[in-house]
């Protein structure tokens, strides 16, 4: 299987069948098999980033931000991994860390959508405003209808910040 077939049948499982135990038990079976397949490891950290969003289990995005490590080290490239970690850090309140790698994740592919959400997202919690409301709108230029982003930004002009993201305590 190719790379963009992967990402492509990855994010399936995620977003239109809502099954990331799936597709984290498929990626891990090729991860196996497969232990120098950096995009395996980026796509398993971002389906860990959705499976603890999906139910509000955080150590889930701890696993995410390793394996972002993880393909990194394999290939400092990958937007997925980048925009992995950059969601895991913003989910356990390391947005300022998030910036970063969100920034290069944007830059490496431009028409990663869920890169520029991921960074709006940052840059919307680390008090820039303005650089936020450019992210997203960005995002929503590449994938006008992507109701995730959409709603996204409806919690942004809105100041409804998900729970996880307003707690003092570290996780």
């Amino acid at each position: 299987m190719n790379g963009s077939d992967l990402r492509e049948q990855t994010f399936f499982l995620l977003y239109s069948k809502k099954k990331p135990e799936e597709a984290i038990l498929r990626l891990n079976r090729i991860i196996k098999t497969s232990p120098e397949n950096s995009q395996a490891f980026a796509l398993k950290a971002y389906s860990l980033n959705k499976l603890a969003n999906t139910i509000h289990d955080w150590k889930y995005t701890r696993h995410a931000l390793e394996f972002a490590e993880r393909a990194l080290a394999l290939n400092p490239d990958d937007d997925i991994a980048l925009t992995s970690k950059g969601w895991a850090l913003i989910d356990l309140r390391r947005a300022e860390e998030a910036l970063s790698s969100l920034h290069r994740a944007t830059t490496v592919n431009p028409s990663n959508e869920y890169a520029w959400y991921n960074l709006a997202w940052a840059q919307y919690l680390t008090g820039n405003a303005v650089k936020s409301a450019e992210s997203i709108k960005k995002a929503l230029e590449i994938n006008p209808g992507n109701p995730l982003i959409k709603q996204g930004k409806r919690m942004m002009e809105t100041g409804k910040i998900p729970e996880h993201l307003r707690k003092k305590n570290p996780r």
